[in-house]
């Protein structure tokens, strides 16, 4: 049953207004104004047959709530992942609190945070709260190989592509030669450099290998089966995109480890 909280100077009705930030995912918080003393809890957010407070001091950055698995950076952010039959995570840092809530479809999010003060500043968390149903899911993360969409290095060999730059252009990411796990935009040249961003679809993640992300620039066209391991440009990334600035060139091979979650 959801609790009503009277508070003085609150306008409006308590957790109906959408808060900042919203998270790395898209999901926009509910904002809570409870005070400096006060609280959200479980059941104000919602119905959740448990509830667990894993964060109370700034001296424990990660924990576990359920099968969730999360983290936090600066004291400031939460990530997540795990599976579960439906989430809701309340932090609170000033006289605030923002719930993130979750149907059984996410299983990752990043970039949560308490609502900014009146500095427009996100404080430091002072406690986050897991409310959630257990999961009827039994879910797996499988890795792919992914290539940026092109043409074959080689016509006889492995499926891998390598891209011609175009200005601006926008290109599939493949994973296992057919499935789209995201795109590859490629900036305009700027003194020389271009920046590459490349965005994950939902459900999927880079894989947590040391170097999850390779990439080759060409001057010609390249030919025969690539070696990823020697790309020049490698590195390891953990959202959901990132970014990466390179040296202008006429093709470039872009390699990336990636995992597809597979549920029944």
């Amino acid at each position: 049953m959801a609790v009503a909280l009277m508070v003085a100077g609150v306008a409006g009705v308590m957790g109906q207004t959408p808060d900042t930030p919203i998270s790395s995912r898209g999901i926009v918080p509910i904002f809570y104004d409870v005070g400096p003393a006060g609280n959200v809890t479980c059941d104000q957010a919602g119905v959740y047959e448990i509830g667990s407070v894993r964060f109370q001091d700034s001296n424990q950055y990660a924990g576990t709530a359920g099968s969730i698995t999360w983290s936090t950076t600066d004291s400031k952010y939460v990530a997540w992942d795990g599976v579960h039959g439906g989430l809701a995570i309340i932090l609170k840092g000033g006289s605030g609190a923002n719930v993130y809530k979750y149907d059984a479809n996410y299983t990752y999010d990043s970039g949560l945070a308490s609502p900014p003060n009146q500095a427009n500043i996100i404080p430091e968390l002072s406690n986050v709260i897991f409310c959630w149903n257990p999961s009827e899911r039994a879910c797996e993360w499988i890795g792919e190989s992914a290539w940026a969409a092109g043409i074959r290095y080689s016509t006889g060999g492995s499926w891998s592509t390598y891209t011609p730059y175009v200005t601006g252009s926008t290109v599939t990411l493949y994973a296992g030669e057919t499935n789209e796990a995201g795109t590859v935009h490629f900036s305009a040249s700027i003194d020389g450099y271009v920046t590459m961003t490349i965005e994950l679809n939902d459900g999927w993640r880079f894989e947590d290998v040391e170097e999850n992300f390779k990439i080759q620039d060409y001057a010609t066209a390249p030919s025969g089966n690539p070696a990823p391991g020697l790309f020049a440009y490698k590195g390891y990334a953990t959202e959901d995109s990132f970014s990466i600035v390179v040296p202008a060139a006429d093709y470039y091979g872009v390699h990336i480890n990636v995992e597809l979650e597979r549920c029944e």
